[in-house]
This record gives C-alpha cells, structure tokens and sequence, in this order.
C-alpha cells in the first residue's frame, strides 16, 4: 500500500503489514493487508487520548476507501472521547446505595483479613 495515505489531522498513518496466515479473505483466499493508525485526541480538560486502530484491506479495495474508514473511526472516537466526562452526578439516593456497597466492601475485606486463609467461605465445608 503506498505510504501517501491522506488522514485528518490527529491520525497518523503508521504503515502496513501482511496479515499473514489468519489474515485471509474467506471469499477469495487471497491475503488482507493490515493498515496501523494512530489515533490523537486532547480533550477539553487537557487528558491526552490515544488508540491504536487496525483497519483491514485486500486488493478490491480502493486507498480512497481505506482513508474514508479512517477518517470514519477517528470521528466515533473523538465522539467517545467527548461522552467520557459527560455523565450525570449520582443522586443522594445512588450515592447512598454506592456507600452501602463500600462499606459492605470494606466489612468483607477485614473478615478475610483476619482469617487464617485470607477467604471467607471454605469450599468443601457443609
């Protein structure tokens, strides 16, 4: 695959590699090309996102395909990338269950601690 590959601005196109015996078109039997790209995203906070994106390619394919499934999956990520800090708080009554859990959590752990195995339930034992 040529090494001239168009990508938008945050994908960095790495190279391309055979994909050897598990890298086959069932149609054709016919080897897949696998084409590496680098995904690079800041985010409004300032945390640094980055993927590694493999993106398959036989001979029908056109290289203008390949860039437009690259441009496409760099756009759904970025969209993950965003969706990532924009969940609701908890409620109180969330928040109350999440501290039951902690403290359920918590009780546990000093149980196995104390234990001369460090379980809490023995198997075998009726």
């Amino acid at each position: 695959m040529a090494s001239e590959l168009w990508t938008p601005p945050g994908v960095d196109y790495i190279g391309s590699s055979s994909g050897g015996e598990t890298g086959t078109n069932l149609e054709t039997g016919e080897i897949l090309e696998l084409c590496v790209f680098r995904f690079q995203y800041t985010d409004q906070f300032g945390v640094e996102h980055n993927e590694k994106v493999i993106i398959p390619r036989d001979s029908s394919m056109s290289k203008a395909h390949v860039e437009d499934m690259a441009a496409q999956a760099y756009e759904n990520f970025i969209n993950e990338c965003k969706q990532k800090y924009t969940k609701r708080p908890p409620t109180p009554e969330e928040k109350k269950e999440i501290g039951k859990a902690l403290n359920d959590f918590r009780n546990h752990a000093v149980r196995r601690r104390e234990s001369s195995r460090g379980k809490l339930y023995y198997e075998g034992i009726k």
